[in-house]
């Protein structure tokens, strides 16, 4: 029999600050230590932005260490809970699924989520790492999904237009799943997370993994949100399409490879919150590809950074010649 808690080895509340006269919005993200700085910047992004609620936090972790463990209970004020949940070594995912550099826990954490916190609450909001909240996320959470499995956001045309090709589901209706809105109990109900582990594994190759298990598990099954809950945005050097983002925009979700954490990216918004964290005095991590490094060099050539573009230049051709990743 299926038990989502064959997957949990442990659990921990590390911070308990509700207090009894506000409601309380459950939150869960999923992450291991590469993503713990991220994930920490994305709670406070929330935090700071959701005010006159009690927000529990699930986070669900891998390998996460005591520093970022600490930085995380540096987190709480008022009205914050904030509860671990480690996981064991028993996902077992098709590895011919995991063609992104997609790690099994970012693949299969979504699945389980549902399950484990049924008991906590009726609706489960879903963050991914890469996210800056903008505006409450109090917005998200009263939309009705009562005869949903979940509220979900359409993904870009261009991934709709791929998907076209890839499955029979209707791929206009195709969502990303980085922002969700789960009704947990009917989640259950359908016995979701068994079939997705099930589905995933079934000898098929997924290219977008549980995103794709997802829309083919969920199709027709799901409210249609807007936008705003999940803005997605690809950023360049310089992150100008920050400055493009309609001022409405509550969930800001950096898809693609190119990271706001990353330095070679001048993401002001993600800085923001970063210089707002336990995080701020981290060494942030420089690229995510040598590409990058070659971009940021251009453009701090640009910018008349003759030394600093010279500088970079020499480590992009270190990252060339090594084949450093």
């Amino acid at each position: 029999m299926f038990n989502a808690e064959d997957f949990i080895e442990s659990k921990k509340t590390i911070v308990n600050n509700l207090v009894p006269y506000c409601s309380t919005l459950h939150i869960a993200l999923g992450f291991d230590d590469n993503y713990a700085l991220p994930a920490g910047v994305t709670i406070l992004s929330v935090i700071n932005n959701t005010p006159n609620y009690n927000l529990h936090f699930h986070l669900f972790v891998d390998k996460v260490s005591n520093s970022n463990i600490d930085k995380f209970k540096q987190l709480a004020n008022d009205k914050i809970a904030i509860t671990l949940y480690y996981l064991n070594n028993n996902f077992k995912i098709n590895p011919k699924t995991l063609v992104l550099h997609i790690t099994t826990i970012s693949t299969c954490i979504r699945f389980i989520m549902p399950e484990i916190l049924e008991s906590k609450t009726d609706r489960l909001i879903y963050l991914d790492s890469d996210v800056i909240c903008l505006q409450s996320l109090a917005k998200l959470s009263q939309y009705n999904i009562e005869n949903y499995i979940a509220g979900v956001i359409t993904d870009t045309k261009d991934m709709q237009q791929t998907i076209s090709k890839m499955y029979q589901i209707d791929s206009t209706k195709y969502f990303n799943a980085g922002v969700l809105l789960i009704n947990t109990k009917k989640w259950c109900e359908e016995n979701i997370s068994k079939k997705a582990l099930e589905l995933i594994n079934d000898g098929n190759v997924y290219k977008f993994a549980d995103q794709d298990v997802l829309n083919i598990l969920l199709e027709n099954r799901t409210l249609l949100l807007p936008i705003k809950f999940n803005t997605k945005i690809k950023i360049s050097i310089d992150a100008h399409q920050e400055k493009e983002i309609r001022p409405y925009t509550v969930v800001l979700h950096y898809i693609s490879q190119n990271k706001p954490w990353f330095k070679v990216y001048q993401s002001k918004i993600f800085d923001h919150y970063f210089q707002l964290s336990p995080w701020k005095n981290e060494t942030l991590p420089l690229s995510g590809n040598s590409s990058s490094i070659r971009n940021y060099a251009k453009y701090l050539m640009k910018q008349g950074a003759y030394c600093k573009s010279i500088y970079y230049y020499g480590v992009y051709l270190k990252y060339k010649l090594f084949q450093i990743k």
